[in-house]
């Protein structure tokens, strides 16, 4: 009898250890993603597809340079990032507007839109319902973040008034695209003007 409750017992540590090794890598399955390179890819391009930074990608895989190769499994924490189909809308909503131009209080495309009117146009048209701010209101508002990822918003400050003055939309390899004196254009935030006035990274 001694041994028949010895085996049960083992059994149930058995059954136990199992589910726990199941719920476990569910949870981690959940948390992370990977992707597989294919011909013709770089990290720049599987970056701006999942919706995740250059340095992020580098980041999760301790990657020291940029070369990758077919076949090799790439860690995507999909958890971090904006979800490719949100992205994605707000990339298409996005460069749908370039060359519209540029009106103080602008909301829409007929009128022209100023920077925050951007933004709030942007988003409610990609499906994310964005209260009308101005750039310092969304500062206020926003998740700060180191690590940028395409659709969160650039801010910075000083431009033509103090504080938080000006704010874009980041779509990755260090660009935005945002409402400024000259209208919707893509301008390189590392360029000597926006890295002067660069306060950080939010996501609303």
């Amino acid at each position: 009898m001694k041994s028949s409750k010895k085996y049960r017992w083992g059994m149930k540590l058995a059954a136990l250890a199992l589910s726990s090794s199941v719920l476990f890598s569910t949870v981690e399955s959940a948390s992370a993603a990977t992707y597989t390179v294919q011909s013709g890819d770089s990290l720049w391009k599987i970056a701006n597809q999942h919706g995740v930074s250059y340095q992020t990608l580098m980041n999760l895989n301790h990657l020291t340079s940029s070369n990758i190769y077919i076949g090799q499994k790439l860690t995507i924490n999909q958890q971090l990032s904006t979800p490719p189909n949100t992205s994605s809308k707000l990339l298409q909503v996005a460069k749908q507007q370039l060359g519209v131009k540029y009106t103080f209080g602008g909301i829409k495309p007929s009128t022209g839109f100023d920077c925050s009117g951007y933004i709030t146009y942007v988003f409610n048209q990609a499906g994310k319902s964005t209260a009308r701010k101005t750039a310092a209101g969304f500062y206020q508002s926003a998740k700060k973040v180191r690590s940028p990822q395409v659709g969160d918003i650039v801010f910075f400050a000083n431009t033509y008034k103090a504080g938080i003055s000006h704010a874009g939309i980041y779509i990755g390899n260090n660009q935005m695209i945002n409402a400024s004196n000259e209208g919707v254009t893509i301008a390189n935030i590392n360029n000597a003007y926006w890295k002067k006035h660069f306060v950080g990274y939010g996501r609303l």
